[in-house]
């Protein structure tokens, strides 16, 4: 009699089961049956209701709209005026503190990225400012405010950061180096020379890239061929010359153009700018058109827009 009821039992428990699990099942259907037709039936609602007092809302906005035409209307010309000008005052100190807070976010990030340049070799980063410019040559120099007590020297290498673009980091690209007035040793060498105080303890006198007694020592990574990177032909000009190139390299535009370590005083690889047109045959001498090629060196950055620099001087140890 004991095994018929606990088989009993069994079946009755497991029905029990499968009810209240039909039961949870319907009572979900119905939650989102209930939750659907509620959706819908909002939807419906807002845009019926929507519809419904558009005339209203927009007769409501026509009256205040001419509520304040007639208002002005009233006013006086004196009055108008007073506060036309008012707003033109306001609209321009938003704008100056627009242009201001922009110049800030841009100082900001220059200075992020060079703070962030690391030591190259023997050669080590000294972070400047520009100091002043000369209007009459302000593409071709400026003074910065480090100088000797610093470690700079007369050719030390001066370099800036722009956007490399799709995101990347910034670049360290060359603008200038300290004026200085480069010589030829007996071991065949460039030495720089300060003649004229260009470099003083405090600050000193950097000729930018586009500078008409620049030069520096550069190569094509693409080709490995070298030449002499020198300034513009003319203060207009926006472009450097590149002598010197043998017959073989063939330079195209957008090749690269980069610092090498034949000077002695810059550390190799800095990026200095891309070539732009191809000078062909040089119309001053006949042998030189026979030995050496010339091209038109775009620079990364204009020097008339660098605010912080650094300087690659070498350690002495």
């Amino acid at each position: 009699m004991m095994i018929p009821n606990r088989k009993k039992i069994s079946r009755n428990a497991s029905s029990s089961g499968l009810r209240s699990l039909l039961w949870g099942i319907a009572i979900l259907i119905v939650c989102l049956l209930c939750f659907g037709i509620y959706s819908l039936i909002r939807s419906t609602a807002r845009r019926i209701t929507a519809d419904y007092y558009f005339p209203f809302l927009k007769a409501a906005r026509a009256a205040e709209n001419t509520v304040a035409e007639q208002g002005l209307l009233m006013q006086s010309k004196t009055t108008l005026a007073r506060a036309l000008r008012n707003l033109m005052t306001e609209n321009a100190v938003l704008t100056a503190e627009r242009a201001v807070v922009s110049d800030l976010k841009k100082e900001n990030a220059e200075l992020r990225a060079l703070l962030q340049l690391n030591p190259k070799g023997v050669f080590r980063p000294v972070f400047a400012e520009v100091l002043t410019r000369n209007p009459m040559t302000w593409q071709q120099e400026f003074v910065i405010d480090k100088g000797s007590r610093d470690g700079i020297e007369p050719g030390n290498l001066v370099v800036t950061v722009v956007s490399s673009g799709s995101g990347n980091a910034p670049m360290a690209v060359v603008v200038g180096k300290v004026k200085s007035l480069d010589v030829i040793d007996a071991a065949g060498k460039t030495r720089s020379l300060d003649t004229a105080g260009h470099v003083t303890g405090h600050t000193s006198l950097v000729s930018t890239i586009l500078s008409q007694d620049f030069k520096l020592s550069v190569s094509l990574p693409e080709t490995k061929s070298s030449g002499i990177l020198e300034g513009a032909r003319h203060i207009s000009d926006m472009r450097s010359t590149l002598k010197f190139l043998p017959l073989n390299a063939f330079p195209t535009p957008g090749q690269l153009v980069c610092t090498n370590s034949f000077s002695g005083n810059s550390p190799p690889g800095l990026p200095v700018g891309k070539i732009v047109s191809i000078g062909g045959a040089s119309q001053d001498s006949p042998l030189r058109n026979r030995l050496y090629r010339e091209a038109s060196v775009q620079p990364f950055e204009s020097p008339a827009e660098v605010r912080f620099v650094a300087v690659y001087v070498k350690d002495k140890k």
